[in-house]
C-alpha cells in the first residue's frame, strides 16, 4: 500500500484541484500503467477510481485504511495553510514576553549564589559564559549557566525570526515601528486585521489597561500605551509624549491598513511622519 505521505503531497502540490469524491461503488479492478483519464493526477474527480487504478491498493480494506488515513492529513495540512500568517508572529512574541522575565529570574539567582565565589561580577551574557570557565563551582551551578547561555540563544533566535515574520507581513508597520513592537501591537489587537480596523485613537493607548482602569478611578487618561517602547515616544520630553503619540499612532494605523488591505511597501510613510513632528523627532524618525 503507498504511503499515506506521498500521497498527500502529490494532491496538494498539483496546480489544479477538482472535486474529489470517495466513491462507494463496487471495488475496481486495479489497472496498472493505465492511460485513462480518471487515473491522472490532472483529471481525479475520482479518488476511488484513482486509488485502484494506480495500484496504491488492491483490496477495500486497504482502500478504506487509506482514505481514512489520506483525508486526515489533508485536513490538517489544508488547515496549516489557511492559517493567518500573523498567528505564528502572535505565539512568537507571547513567548517571548514569558522568556525574558524567566531568563532574568534566573540570571538573578546564578549570579547572587555565584557572589560567594567571586563577589563584583555583573550580570550579563558575557559573565555567564565565563562562570562556565570556572572549576571549582558545583555541577548544579554550572548545569543552571548552560541553561541560562541556551535561553538567551533561544531568545536571540526567537527576536530574529518575530522581526523576519513581521517584516513579511506588515512591512509598512515594522519600517515605522520595528519589527518587535509591530509584533506586539498586532498581537494586543489580536491580529493584523482587527489592528487595521482599529482608530489611531485606540491603537494609541494599546496595552495601557491599567492606566485605563486607573483613569475610571479618576485618573488622568493614559497617553500612550505599548508604543511608549519606541524611543520616538519614550526619548521625547515628557510635555511633547501625548502629541508625539497621537501623530505616531495615527501613521501606524495608515499602515497597518495599508498592509492588510494592499500589501504595497510604502517608504513615504516614515517622511510623512517626520514631517508632522517636531524637527528633533523627524529627524530621528528619518534616521531610523
Amino acid at each position: 500500500m503507498a504511503s499515506p505521505d506521498a500521497i498527500v503531497s502529490m494532491l496538494l502540490d498539483r496546480d489544479t484541484s477538482p472535486v474529489m469524491q470517495a466513491s462507494t461503488a463496487e471495488p475496481l479492478t486495479p489497472v496498472k500503467n493505465s492511460s485513462s483519464r480518471a487515473s491522472t493526477p490532472e483529471a481525479l474527480t475520482d479518488i476511488r477510481t484513482f486509488f485502484f487504478g494506480e495500484g496504491f491498493v488492491d483490496s477495500e480494506d486497504e482502500y478504506r485504511a487509506l482514505l481514512h488515513e489520506v483525508t486526515i492529513r489533508l485536513a490538517r495540512e489544508e488547515v496549516l495553510r489557511s492559517a493567518r500568517g500573523d498567528e505564528e508572529v502572535i505565539h512568537a512574541i507571547k513567548m517571548l514576553d514569558d522568556l525574558n522575565p524567566t531568563v532574568n529570574l534566573l540570571s538573578e539567582h546564578l549570579f547572587e549564589w555565584y557572589s560567594m565565589y567571586e563577589e563584583k561580577v555583573l550580570p550579563s551574557e558575557d559573565a555567564v559564559r565565563e562562570i562556565l570557565k570556572r572549576r571549582e563551582i558545583p555541577p548544579a551551578m554550572r548545569t543552571l549557566a548552560q541553561n541560562l547561555t541556551d535561553l538567551y540563544e533561544s531568545r536571540r533566535i526567537l527576536i530574529e525570526y518575530i522581526q523576519d515574520e513581521t517584516a513579511l507581513i506588515a512591512p509598512n508597520l515594522t519600517n515605522l515601528a520595528g519589527g518587535l513592537l509591530a509584533a506586539r501591537l498586532i498581537s494586543i489587537a489580536g491580529g493584523l486585521g482587527k489592528l487595521a480596523r482599529m482608530p489611531a485613537s485606540r491603537l494609541q493607548i494599546l496595552g495601557a489597561n491599567r492606566a485605563m482602569f486607573r483613569h475610571l478611578r479618576g485618573a488622568a487618561p493614559p497617553k500612550h500605551g505599548v508604543i511608549f517602547q519606541h524611543p520616538l515616544v519614550h526619548a521625547s520630553p515628557r510635555r511633547l509624549r501625548g502629541k508625539i503619540a497621537r501623530r505616531f499612532a495615527s501613521k501606524l494605523t495608515i499602515a497597518a491598513r495599508i498592509d492588510y488591505y494592499s500589501g504595497e511597501v510604502r517608504e513615504d510613510l516614515a517622511e510623512s511622519l517626520a514631517d508632522s513632528l517636531p524637527d528633533r523627532a523627524g529627524n530621528f524618525i528619518l534616521k531610523c
